[in-house]
Parts: structure tokens; sequence; C-alpha cells
């Protein structure tokens, strides 16, 4: 068994790679409460299965309560039969005041207003953490039509299982490098497009203050009498500012 210390957890910036960040990855409940999270990425909800970044899963069970609060949200809490259950929020349609109808848009009709306790349902959505538990934030929730469906579904969790969660997730070394010289790349673009925004602000403002124009063509003139041009290995920009994170 493969132990955590032995895992690679590779930088954000190569999650696109993964077989499974962009996925529905189909899961038993079971699964989706043994997934760990790892510091730094509490805000993003993403967890880890091995060293597996997940973020959107996919399950399907019965749906045994139904809970509301504050007429805003709505929890299903779905049974698998993997001896665990899960609750899937939602947010439902805010009702509109009658007070107010005749001057509100149309009211937007609840979507799962059809699903009963007893049901079985096919639930997609993030995965995120609320108290301590795993919860998932309902994308998209449908009944299932057949037994069938279900049995195909458990197909496709062993499956998913065996082809792609059985194993570590596996980068060569030179992807690692050129996803992270991609990803530095981008973030020097973004600063040269904020650098480029805020002087385009400061210009714009100078040109609609004749006083502020005559004031910078003077300062300019003397920056340029008194100050050398940084080139090369002289600009801060040309040693770059981000670290080899040992790779």
């Amino acid at each position: 068994m493969t132990s955590a210390e032995s895992l690679i957890f590779y930088p954000a910036y190569c999650f696109h790679l993964s077989p499974t960040i962009n996925k529905w990855c189909p899961l038993r409940v079971a699964d989706i409460h043994d997934l760990e999270g790892r510091p730094g990425f509490e805000g993003d909800n993403v967890f880890f299965s091995l060293n597996h970044p997940i973020r959107w899963v996919r399950i399907v069970g019965v749906v045994v309560a139904i809970d509301e609060y504050s007429s805003t949200r709505r929890n299903y809490t779905v049974d698998d039969s993997t001896g665990a259950c899960i609750e899937c929020s939602i947010i439902i349609p805010k009702p509109v005041d009658s007070r107010y109808r005749n001057n509100a848009a149309d009211p937007v009709p609840d979507p799962y207003s059809e699903i009963d306790v007893g049901m079985v349902v096919e639930v997609k959505g993030s995965t995120s953490v609320y108290r301590g538990w795993k919860q998932i934030q309902v994308h998209k929730l449908q009944r299932v039509g057949s037994t069938n469906q279900e049995v195909q579904f458990w197909d496709k969790i062993r499956n998913f299982r065996e082809d792609v969660l059985s194993k570590p997730w596996v980068l060569d070394k030179r992807e690692v490098r050129r996803c992270k010289k991609q990803y530095m790349a981008d973030v020097d673009s973004k600063g040269r497009k904020k650098r480029n925004k805020e002087n385009g602000l400061a210009i714009d403002k100078h040109k609609r203050d004749p006083e502020l124009k005559d004031k910078s063509r003077e300062a300019g003139k003397s920056m340029k009498e008194e100050s050398p041009v940084m080139l090369g290995a002289q600009s801060p920009y040309a040693k770059g500012q981000y670290s080899a994170l040992g790779l």
C-alpha cells in the first residue's frame, strides 16, 4: 500500500494534466468521506485520493432525509448502501414577497420540487466541508430511471477505482518544469497587464491636466539626464521572481 509520505503531490499549476480534477468522479459516499485535505487547498475545496486532486464528484443513492433552512437552502441526505450517508446541499430560489410581486421578475421555479424521500437519485456536485463533515454542493440532481441505470453506475465506480484511483498520479519531471514555466509566464503577463493598466490611467490623468503634464515632462527630462536606464541583468524582472520549488 502506498504511504502518504512516498506520494508526490504536484503543484496546482499541474492539475490540468490530472485524470481527475476536471472530471465528474464516480465515487461511493464512503470514498468521499475518505478523501483527504492538504494545506493550501482549503479555500478551493480540492481533496485527494492518494495524490489525485478531486473536486467534482458524482454519486447515486437513496434520499433518506430532506431538510430546509431559512427558505434558501435545502439538504438532501443520500445513502448509497456503503455504510455512510452524505448531505447534498443546494440553494433554492427565494420566494417572491407577494407585496412586491407586481414589480418583480417572474419567480424562478424550484428545479427539484419533485424529489422526495425514498427516491433513487444521481447527484453531481463539488466537494466541501461543513462542521468537519464532507458535503456535496449540488450542481445537478436527477432521479435514476431504472435499476439498470443504477447497476451501470456501480460499474463506472469500479472501473474508475481500478483504472485511475488504484495507483498514484505520476508526471515526468520535464512536464512539471514545462507547467511551471507556463505558469510563471502567465503570472508575469498578468503583472505586465496590470502595470500597463495602472500606467495608462496615470497617463490619461496627465493628459487631462495640463499642469501635471508639464511637470511630468520636466521630471522625465531630468531623470533622463541624471539616471541610467536599467537594462539586461540590471532589471529586477530579468532575474525572475519565483523560486525553483526544488524541481
